[in-house]
């Protein structure tokens, strides 16, 4: 009994190990071919793993990517959650430092960007994505809550998630033109988020008062 129970955790590791070299390699492929060239094979090879397992492991390249997919996504809440330490005066910039945040995740990931924004990505990875896009919105609501006193706003979590949808969108647009986000795009998402919020919050909130030590 013991010793299929050790063949058992044997074999669980093995899986980890090979999944992990899986979602290694899709990485690897992403930063030199384009999402709709890659395949489960060529990952197969890359990771150095037997087509069978790859499949036994996913049901098809889409299903590989969506596992990377929540990785990369991980990755920019955790981002997007640290301390902010630049000056703050109003709302609106709390949302320029946390879009220009985005920015930067995008710009040094083009795996990110392939699978969340890319002209290639597939509706499965779209639909995926909005969900995560639900717990930026979060993040974006608990950053501003750290220096500002939100009002009461209706549905607040859709509020947000919106406001992260329509910046979304101005960086889909700026890489399906040119491949990347471009400082203007980047200034056009940030402008268009603030105009959409602007909607909901007066144009300056009262700030938080800081509880003595």
């Amino acid at each position: 009994m013991a010793l299929l129970g050790t063949r058992k955790s044997t074999l669980r590791t093995r899986g980890i190990a090979r999944r992990k070299k899986l979602l290694t390699a899709a990485r690897s492929l992403l930063e030199e071919r384009d999402l709709d060239e890659i395949s489960l094979s060529d990952v197969a090879a890359r990771a150095g793993v037997p087509n069978g397992s790859a499949y036994h492991f996913y049901d098809d390249i889409r299903d590989l990517f969506a596992a990377l997919l929540a990785e990369t996504e991980g990755e920019q809440l955790i981002a997007h959650g640290l301390p902010i330490s630049e000056p703050v005066r109003q709302w609106q910039d709390v949302v320029r430092i946390l879009l220009q945040r985005g920015v930067n995740f995008y710009r040094a990931n083009r795996v990110s960007r392939q699978l969340q924004i890319g002209p290639n990505t597939p509706p499965q990875l779209k639909l995926h994505d909005r969900r995560s896009d639900m717990a930026l919105g979060t993040i974006f609501q608990q950053q501003l809550e750290t220096f500002f006193d939100l009002p009461d706003v209706p549905n607040r979590p859709q509020v947000f998630f919106r406001a992260v949808e329509i910046a979304d969108l101005m960086f889909c647009l700026s890489v399906l033109d040119s491949g990347t986000i471009t400082p203007e795009m980047s200034d056009e998402a940030a402008r268009a988020a603030i105009a959409y919020l602007g909607t909901y919050l007066p144009e300056k909130l009262p700030r938080k008062r800081r509880r003595p030590r």
